[in-house]
């Protein structure tokens, strides 16, 4: 994705409220339009234009983690560290956390970009109509997620179907939870239908779009099963988890190219980017020029000195702000190679060089400084400095397995779905004979252990109902305010009234 830094400046995008200022007189970008959108070139670069917001570091690399872990189970805010990352483990988020603006602000940068393929490129006639379908395929696809992000997070949001070119368009009332999923839905079928199954790094195709089709159905079905805040509008949840379980099929059954990858560690190895379990990541590069074209994410989870990976990896120290949880880390079986392999709990202290091994450091789950880290964002390659190659995924295969599982029940199907991630980890079966809604619950915990660190909990946790069930009940967090939804920023309240938390 080197690309994205030649991309044109004709294509610069609006943040709708979050950019005002640019908002002040008519965007740049949008008075070329006649001038773009011309070639099948022009249709390419808009969309690598479009697929660059997803490692900027307000997104995947960086502030969509922090806003989908913090207040899990899974990491906690080093002390010192960002004030409103703090409040934010502690689920005591306000209009005026900081960190929650571009969470806001940046899937609508992203729609915004995704608007302009859709509204444009079909009217590019220079084109197969195959290779017209492909762009306008993903860029319905990105929409979707920017959406599927957006409605998770904040509940009730404006909902922008076509380019902002006015400030006057930025102003729009809520959508309903229920028109936003609808509009989910009907991009992702659209996109569905337009696209070829070839893999493009940094890219989503026809599998991908199955795979986010049935997570989308599948926070349907639990949302209204569990009760949980905001699917009261779900009419019947069997008929969506039995949709869930019809589009991620379409994906667990296209074995060809995708699938469990037996070596767990090669699922994040930055040099192994096309591997079976890759459906869709946000893609960086540490050659790139500024972050989020390459990506610093790593340096959050690891501690603040120089050490080596007990493969020899030397790694020019960390940030230490995303501490790993003891409630997560005890959480796992002693056998799970999830946390033997994939959390570092030993590492070699070499100072202020980067050669020999120097003193083995045992890392303590309970030590503030040095805590055991994940090892999902390690770049083999890192010589020096913040620069990584580390992707951010968006939707993996075994993601996808297990939401067939979930949506299948305790079935032979749903079993054998969960039976293949736990023996990949070393784990023995889930037991047999267990109702509906224990084996949703051990499909639960599941993804839990397969999927930390990677921006899922919180939205797991809330389409189950289980914030106070878990993090309160269980492992003692406290909740102030509303758990299921984040407060819209107060900064975009101020510039759109629409948008009060008081009408979500």
């Amino acid at each position: 994705m080197k690309k994205l830094k030649y991309i044109a400046l004709i294509l610069a995008a609006t943040s709708f409220t979050a950019c005002r200022k640019q908002l002040d007189e008519k965007p740049y970008g949008f008075l070329s339009t006649a001038n773009f959108y011309k070639t099948e070139a022009d249709a390419n670069s808009a969309l690598i234009y479009a697929y660059s917001i997803l490692p900027d570091l307000d997104y995947y690399s960086r502030n969509f983690i922090t806003l989908t872990e913090a207040p899990t189970e899974d990491i906690e805010i080093a002390a010192g560290k960002s004030a409103d990352n703090v409040l934010l483990d502690k689920l005591a988020a306000t209009p005026v956390n900081a960190t929650l603006r571009p969470g806001f602000q940046l899937p609508y940068v992203g729609a915004n970009r995704a608007n302009l393929v859709i509204a444009y490129v079909p009217k590019i006639t220079s084109m197969s109509e195959a290779a017209r379908n492909e762009v306008v395929g993903e860029a319905y696809t990105l929409r979707a997620l920017h959406y599927f992000n957006l409605v998770r997070l904040f509940g009730a949001v404006p909902l922008h179907l076509e380019p902002v070119d006015d400030p006057s368009k930025t102003n729009l009332p809520k959508s309903s939870m229920k028109v936003i999923y609808d509009q989910i839905i009907d991009d992702l079928t659209k996109a569905a239908g337009m696209m070829d199954q070839v893999r493009r790094l940094g890219r989503v195709n026809q599998v991908g779009a199955w795979g986010l089709l049935s997570k989308v159905y599948l926070t349907l079905a639990s949302g209204k099963e569990s009760g949980s805040p905001g699917y009261e509008f779900v009419e019947n949840a069997d008929a969506m988890y039995a949709k869930a379980k019809e589009y991620a099929g379409m994906v667990v059954n296209n074995q060809s190219v995708y699938g469990l990858d037996p070596n767990l560690v090669d699922i994040y190895d930055v040099n192994k980017k096309n591997g079976p379990e890759h459906l869709w990541d946000a893609s960086a590069d540490r050659t790139g020029t500024n972050e989020g074209l390459y990506s610093k994410l790593p340096k959050m989870f690891m501690p603040n000195l120089n050490f080596k990976l007990p493969n020899g990896v030397f790694v020019p120290g960390g940030f230490n702000e995303f501490l790993t949880e003891p409630a997560l880390y005890n959480s796992f079986d002693n056998n799970d190679k999830r946390k033997n392999e994939l959390i570092i709990s030993t590492i070699y202290d070499v100072g202020s060089g980067n050669s020999g091994t120097g003193p083995t450091q045992n890392l303590s789950i309970n030590d503030a400084y040095t805590r055991p880290f994940s090892n999902k964002f390690n770049d083999s390659g890192w010589k020096a400095g913040d620069q990584t190659s580390c992707n951010t995924p968006i939707l993996r295969y075994s993601d996808v397995l297990l939401v067939y599982a979930e949506a299948c029940g305790p079935t032979t199907e749903g079993y054998n779905a969960v039976k293949a991630i736990r023996n990949r980890a070393g784990l023995g079966d889930l037991p047999p004979g267990l109702s509906v809604k224990q084996f949703r619950d051990a499909v639960l915990q599941e993804r839990s252990w397969e999927l930390c660190f990677e921006g899922q909990r919180l939205f797991d946790l809330r389409r189950t109902h289980n914030i106070e069930n878990i993090l309160v009940d269980k492992y003692g967090k406290t909740v102030t305010g509303d758990p299921y939804f984040f407060p819209i920023p107060q900064s975009e309240v101020d510039r759109n009234p629409n948008l009060n938390n008081q009408s979500n």
